[in-house]
């Protein structure tokens, strides 16, 4: 049974290859139901159980939404629930945003939003 062992290089983890599979499976039957992907799920597995690093987890998840997404939407259009005025309102902010975040791949500059993104939750929690 020793086909059935395998090793991620980057890691240097040895584990059943139908493990991560069977993990991702899990998660998208269970999250599927609630029209979200899941990757976030997939994250503490990645990172807990395979010691992969951050730089691979996050283009592992990257894959892992573009095949889930689809469905839920898909879900959505069938359903007839999709908040169109909404959805067109996020797909202009979206777009820019998307490319313009491409060409600032410096760390501080994120680091620096997403501070002040907590910062602002924080106070709007602590304010009610």
């Amino acid at each position: 049974m020793d086909f059935l062992v395998f090793k991620f290089p980057v890691s240097q983890i040895e584990t059943s290859i139908l493990i991560p599979p069977l993990v991702a499976f899990s998660v998208s039957i269970f999250i599927s139901m609630a029209g979200v992907s899941g990757a976030f799920l997939l994250l503490p597995f990645q990172v807990s159980f395979l010691n992969f690093t951050t730089l691979s987890v996050s283009a592992t998840n990257f894959v892992y939404n573009i095949v889930a997404i689809p469905s839920g939407v898909y879900r959505y259009l069938r359903e007839g629930r999709m908040a169109w005025p909404l959805t067109l309102v996020v797909i202009i902010g979206t777009l820019p945003g998307v490319f313009i975040g491409y060409y600032l791949p410096d760390p501080h500059v994120f680091k620096l939003f997403a501070g002040c993104v907590l910062l602002y939750i924080g106070l709007q929690l602590f304010m009610r």
